[in-house]
């Protein structure tokens, strides 16, 4: 997904929470009038974009759980934070394709860091 995000917009992803806002920008333009174009390899390649921004910059760490039948969403993947937060940002990314802006992906991050 680093790669896709240089190809389209010639932003090399570092894995910096200001790489989120590439993600909402691909978010934007791969959302129709019929909803979110993108595949279920995107959406879980931009979760964990989203999931390894948090473990590098944010001192979080990746932390399996079994996954739960039937939910796309859930890929037994989750960031555990610092702060005693478990999140999960595959999730953030279909909610985020789900629904729109609403469901903004920078404010997900925010959301998960505060105390």
């Amino acid at each position: 997904m680093a790669g896709g995000i240089r190809d389209i917009y010639g932003h090399t992803v570092t894995y910096v929470p200001e790489d989120l806002v590439y993600v909402e920008r691909l978010f934007t333009d791969l959302r129709t009038d019929d909803g979110f174009v993108g595949d279920e390899f995107t959406l879980q390649s931009l979760g964990c974009l989203i999931g390894e921004i948090l473990v590098r910059t944010d001192g979080g760490r990746w932390s399996t759980a079994a996954p739960r039948r039937g939910v796309r969403e859930d890929a037994g993947l989750a960031v555990v934070l610092p702060n005693g937060r478990t999140v999960n940002p595959i999730r953030a990314a279909y909610d985020r394709a789900d629904r729109g802006a609403d469901s903004s992906v920078i404010r997900f991050r925010q959301v998960a860091l505060a105390s």
